[in-house]
């Protein structure tokens, strides 16, 4: 359901007249001053409603704002008119309940939020009344998503091991494996050996998800045309859907898996999603933007919310838990301590300012069958080289070597010796040696002479049809079918390859079909937006976050973003009405004098008129150490309306605090002894002499009953 950013002024005016009376008439009191009987709360809502409206009003309530008003007021458009539950878990991390709840109590204390009941629970909603004013804030919802900034980041936070996402040359190296033919284990095992620090498993479920690998038994088989669409993909794209593939796999060893197949449009939303997320996180122009962790898990969530239509609830997409495993798979999220960083993939254009590269050489032939593949390389050479070639080294320096039983596999793969050699040519900018190029050719001659198909069908040509003669390999032929083409009374492949080798054959062919299939042939991994489109949706991160077709710039109402909080002017304000409650203007007792001054504290006023002609209510809602007077009439009064309170108290040298709802005051060994309820979880009551208590805060319930 898409709710509104403001109800109707009239809805407002509503909520408020469901307010019992005798809260209805303190507020108007602590708004408008004395009110004349007899009372009308229509007139009163009307005289409430002009005085909001009035400029000067408006201008002295948005200088009232700061920071943590405004990523309330955002978190509430954000999430459109939430529950105090979804608030809290919006911001769970960030602010303890006391704190949300204190912030919430004094924005309705101040007209900013309102409540209304809905279905039997009370939903948060901005006041229409104050539209002008609450727009341009409810609109910038970036100051929920904001990096750490430079001056506020830790010098070290710890935890963080991998260097960055996976680029061209690891993510080659990988597949060289996937294309190994070896078993799951080997694989899993040779791979953590290279890679201690890549999630081989999350990566392997998300090709096999994205239909790239499919496991056969305990073996990888390879889609050549799904790995040639996802070798065509731009780098950044390439990694949104190896972590959509890995989010679609996680979730499937989770509690409440999605549907035991990927179709095409829970693959598509999850890369959508993956997409907004990482594009408003990430940005090219800032590589490794920090972020506190909570802030990740609250963008993603107001995301999947969006894509999902319901919050908190997994529908059809992974969960917001999985989705960060599967960025930090991907290398796009590096976790670091209580923060992790959003890293922008490097692209494919060699990095200026290195001779060899900026030469067009990305490989360095460092022995006749040995190269280093220099950083820049593009995936789709790294991809033909790993075709061919076994990984040696990874790290810093990713080293592959050339061997026979290599590039037979390659051979296998569909490729010939004129293109392996025109690859290395190219790539090492014409460096590779003479006898390199004569042993491929070489080895392509003997791989064309003997070759083993499924049936068990034998291909003999050249200089070997003597083994189809005499030897070990001739007892082992049933039958003739053609000049070169013998089959085998064998049970197996494995059989008649250990024939093979008996009689004296070291390379034997055995195509598997090609892998390198040509690309483009359907739209299989669609780019998730040019790369055009991709620099502009980043270009403003976080301030550019797209929610229903409009950025942050364009909120109802407003022409553009909000100014930002400005503490001076605040406190000048504040500063000009202390200075008015105690000149000879304001008459009132002290005990009056006392909750003004807290008033305006707390940004309650926000006009000298209601320091004038007041009649207002004192309310004690803190005590300290020696009050204990004071203690004991907060912790009574607390028990007769059920709200919670805060407790502070020395504890071993260091400080305790709890909040919770108090149950009794027991007197013990002639001390009075707080009885409260933990709000934190622990199923005992704890009890704490009054006598001891540091401070007791109590914390008011919201006005409109919840």
């Amino acid at each position: 359901m898409t709710r509104p950013l403001f109800r109707p002024l009239q809805f407002w005016q509503s909520a408020l007249m469901t307010l019992p009376d005798t809260a209805f008439f303190e507020l108007m009191r602590s708004v408008l001053g004395n009110i004349k009987t007899p009372f009308n709360k229509q007139r009163l809502l009307g005289d409430l409603s002009a005085f909001l409206a009035r400029p000067g009003i408006q201008e002295t309530i948005t200088a009232f704002l700061d920071d943590g008003d405004r990523r309330i007021i955002a978190a509430i458009a954000t999430l459109g008119e939430p529950v105090s539950g979804e608030l809290e878990s919006f911001f769970s991390g960030e602010y303890s309940y006391a704190d949300l709840h204190s912030i919430l109590l004094n924005l309705e204390e101040r007209l900013v939020v309102y409540r209304f009941r809905e279905d039997g629970l009370f939903r948060i909603a901005l006041n229409p009344r104050l539209e002008p004013v609450l727009a341009p804030i409810a609109a910038g919802r970036s100051v929920l998503f904001s990096p750490v900034p430079e001056t506020e980041e830790p010098a070290s936070s710890g935890g963080g091991e991998k260097s960055g996402p996976l680029d061209g040359r690891s993510l080659a190296a990988l597949f060289s494996f996937f294309l190994s033919g070896k078993s799951r284990k080997k694989i899993f095992d040779e791979c953590g050996k290279l890679f201690p620090d890549l999630d081989i498993d999350t990566i392997a479920g998300g090709l096999v998800s994205l239909g790239i690998l499919e496991q056969d038994d305990d073996r990888y088989k390879v889609d050549g045309k799904r790995l040639s669409a996802f070798k065509d993909l731009s780098p950044l794209c390439r990694l949104e859907y190896l972590a959509a593939g890995a989010a679609l796999y996680l979730q499937s060893l989770a509690p409440n898996p999605l549907p035991g197949y990927v179709h095409r449009s829970l693959l598509k939303n999850t890369v959508r999603l993956i997409h907004r997320l990482f594009t408003l996180i990430g940005t090219p122009s800032s590589p490794a933007r920090l972020y506190r962790k909570p802030v990740l898990v609250k963008c993603s969530e107001v995301l999947r919310r969006e894509e999902a239509g319901s919050w908190g609830l997994t529908g059809e997409l992974p969960q917001t838990k999985v989705i960060i495993k599967a960025l930090q798979a991907a290398g796009l999220v590096i976790p670091s301590g209580d923060y992790a960083a959003a890293v922008w993939p490097d692209g494919e254009t060699p990095p200026p300012g290195t001779p060899a590269v900026s030469a067009g050489r990305v490989i360095a032939m460092d022995s006749p069958f040995s190269f280093v593949l220099y950083p820049g390389i593009s995936f789709a050479d790294a991809l033909d080289l790993s075709l061919f070639c076994t990984i040696e080294e990874t790290g810093t320096a990713i080293r592959f070597s050339i061997s026979r039983a290599s590039v037979v596999q390659g051979f296998n793969r569909g490729l010939g010796a004129g293109f392996l050699w025109a690859l290395l040519e190219k790539c090492s900018g014409g460096r590779a040696g003479d006898a390199l190029k004569w042993n491929l050719e070489d080895w392509e001659k003997r791989y064309r002479e003997v070759a083993l198909y499924r049936g068990v069908v034998l291909t003999l040509g050249g200089e070997r049809m003597y083994l189809a003669e005499n030897g070990p390999l001739a007892k082992n032929v049933r039958k003739v079918l053609a000049p070169g083409v013998f089959l085998l009374d064998v049970s197996s492949r494995e059989e008649a390859a250990e024939v093979l080798r008996a009689a004296g054959v070291d390379i034997l062919a055995e195509p598997a079909g090609e892998i390198h299939a040509a690309g483009g042939q359907d739209a299989v991994f669609p780019e998730t937006q040019s790369e055009a489109g991709r620099q502009d949706a980043s270009a403003g991160a976080p301030g550019s976050f797209f929610f229903s077709g409009k950025t942050e710039s364009d909120g109802p109402g407003t022409a553009g973003a909000a100014a930002p909080y400005n503490g001076e002017k605040a406190e000048r304000l504040k500063e000009k009405f202390r200075a008015y409650l105690e000149s000879d203007g304001c008459r009132c007792s002290r005990e009056e004098r006392t909750e003004l001054s807290a008033r305006i504290e707390r940004r309650l006023v926000v006009s000298e008129s209601q320091l004038q002609d007041i009649s207002i209510r004192y309310e004690k809602l803190e005590a300290r150490s020696l009050d204990y007077a004071g203690k004991t009439a907060i912790a009574k009064q607390a028990i007769v309306q059920g709200s919670l309170l805060e407790v502070n108290w020395p504890s071993g040298g260091a400080g305790e605090k709890v909040l919770g709802t108090p149950e009794t005051l027991e007197k013990k060994a002639g001390e009075m002894v707080l009885v409260l309820r933990p709000r934190d979880g622990r199923t005992e009551n704890v009890r704490i002499p009054l006598g001891q208590i540091s401070l007791l805060r109590r914390i008011k319930k919201s006005i409109f009953g919840e």
